[in-house]
């Protein structure tokens, strides 16, 4: 019995030395096993997403997934911490995001479709590339249930009387993709009809996502759903307004489909503040031979270069509608904002004098309130010294029912139009009886990445009214992070000129003076594709505004 005994504790003796009771030699405690979470949901953009990659980033752990024929996924992840955002690129190169938010479940649903890529675009409150890529604390913080709901609500509203999505879960809801001949759901043939709509306005589901993400507003996202013309996306059916110097300003109406602009009386502008548009019958837009978003209108009376925006710029001659002598005239969407939307710190450039036979430049600040009223503002000259304007040279803005603002200085009335871009920056464009002032929002400007290439066409009006018109293409070559510099190469010729960006003034950039480029400064107006350059000590002033070509 004794002998037994002992062999009996000696046994357990070495079962503990040895790590008995097959913990694995972990000191008796046993390794947990692995969590599983797994992301399931449907890719589809109307039709399914087959055979494309689903990628997850989580808070931790991540993990992809090839969709099978009918846009159907399920991510499996170790480990997982949420929240998560994913991403997917559609067969047409369309780069779509999804999310997950903060929870401890390990079995959830998160759709892939242009419906959740402006989720995340709420919830990223800018780019969802960004927000993907990066995907820091700050990002996941955003992810929670509350802030899910807010963004669903956003979407919702944004495409009102586009696709109603009232009662509808993008993120959640069920979700089966027509393919090999099946028809969807109720929710697919819903991203059905906001691809039908996407193609008549030739919008894409970046714009949006851009508008929502940047909180542009009804007025901006209305803009770019508009009918658009088949050979320029930037022309969109709809009411314009044309401003000029010297106080020539008129209602125009554009149908982008039959190509006809048609102007129209002004209503509700007093008559000794403008010099307006004659009224006359609808006028041909004829599109320019091989080149897009160029209209030659009138039988070639003037012609219409047409930014991404929709902004154009009227290139003078003897047709009805154009500026007098060689100035430039400006059109812009009508858009309803408010005076709120107008305030705030903004860098102006103008033609004064540009009414008669000959005109100088001028450059000025301003600043805002939500009342229209003007608190502040300077004239700079070409050294940068500012002079501020006096209390009776700060001018008061009242809103018109027009879509236009009247805007009242000691100079007298004048007429002028704000334009929101789906990048939420306010363009303002002011038809003044002594001139023509272009005006943005003082918002800090992005460098450029290297390699990046523009083409566009050059408008430029000297001070004894004479022009130019020119069509350029540049390349960046290279990016100073430290300075804020980078140098571009324009490729018909290989000059090589660099800009300092956000100088003298946020928002601004400048250019040295340097062989066969004049030193100058250069206002950009959001992302509409147009930038208005003046000349710095310069024998001849100039004024030239620049519009992106379509690429």
């Amino acid at each position: 019995m004794k002998s037994r005994l002992l062999l009996t504790g000696l046994a357990a003796v070495v079962l503990t030395a040895c790590g008995g009771g097959g913990d694995g030699g972990n000191g008796g405690t046993a390794t947990p096993a692995a969590t599983t979470t797994k992301i399931s949901g449907t890719a589809a953009t109307g039709a399914a997403m087959a055979n494309v990659t689903v990628t997850a980033k989580c808070a931790s752990g991540g993990g992809s997934a090839v969709t099978a024929a009918d846009g159907t996924f399920t991510i499996s992840i170790d480990n997982a911490s949420r929240p998560c955002v994913l991403s997917a690129t559609a067969a047409d190169g369309t780069v779509l995001h999804s999310v997950v938010e903060a929870g401890s479940g390990t079995s959830v649903t998160a759709n892939v479709s242009p419906f959740t890529e402006l989720l995340t675009a709420a919830l990223a409150q800018g780019s969802t590339d960004k927000f993907f890529s990066q995907f820091d604390a700050a990002a996941q913080a955003r992810l929670t249930a509350s802030s899910l709901s807010t963004a669903t609500d956003t979407v919702r509203l944004t495409l009102t009387g586009v696709v109603d999505l009232a009662g509808v879960d993008p993120l959640k809801g069920a979700l089966v993709a027509a393919n090999n001949g099946k028809p969807g759901n109720a929710m697919d043939q819903l991203l059905d009809q906001l691809r039908d709509r996407l193609a008549t306005s030739r919008a894409t589901v970046a714009d949006l996502a851009t508008a929502i993400g940047s909180n542009a507003g009804s007025e901006a996202i209305g803009t770019i759903l508009k009918t658009a013309s088949a050979t320029c996306a930037g022309l969109r059916t709809g009411d314009y307004v044309l401003l000029a110097p010297g106080g020539t300003v008129g209602a125009l109406s554009i149908d982008a489909k039959a190509l006809t602009l048609t102007p129209k009386a002004m209503t509700n502008v007093p008559a000794n503040v403008v010099a307006p548009l004659a009224t006359v019958a609808s006028l041909a837009m004829s599109p320019a031979s091989g080149e897009a978003c160029r209209f030659d209108v009138d039988n070639n009376a003037f012609s219409m270069l047409v930014s991404s925006a929709g902004i154009a710029l009227a290139m003078p001659s003897a047709g009805t509608v154009s500026a007098p002598n060689g100035a430039p005239a400006v059109i812009v969407p009508v858009q309803q904002l408010s005076l709120a939307e107008l305030a705030g710190n903004w860098n102006a450039f103008a033609m004064v004098g540009a009414g008669g036979a000959s005109f100088t430049t001028a450059r000025a600040t301003f600043t805002l309130d939500a009342n229209g009223k003007m608190t502040a503002g300077s004239k700079c000259n070409d050294d940068n010294a500012c002079v501020a304007w006096t209390g009776n040279e700060l001018s008061t803005i009242t809103k018109q029912p027009g879509g236009y603002f009247l805007i009242t200085d000691v100079t007298g009335p004048s007429v002028g139009v704000a334009f929101k871009g789906t990048d939420g920056q306010v363009t303002a464009v002011i038809s003044q009886q002594t001139g023509l002032m272009i005006a943005t929002k003082q918002v800090s400007r992005d460098l450029p990445v290297v390699g990046a290439t523009n083409a566009y066409w050059d408008y430029v009006t000297f001070g004894d009214m004479s022009s130019q018109f020119t069509k350029a293409s540049t390349r960046i070559t290279s990016v100073d992070t430290v300075n804020g510099t980078y140098t571009r190469t324009r490729i018909e010729d290989n000059r090589l000129d660099m800009w300092r960006q956000n100088y003298p003034l946020t928002g601004l950039r400048y250019r040295a003076r340097s062989v066969g480029a004049d030193e100058a400064v250069q206002l950009t107006l959001g992302n509409t594709g147009i930038g208005v350059n003046l000349g710095l000590h310069v024998t001849k002033p100039y004024f030239d505004i620049s519009v992106n070509r379509p690429k």
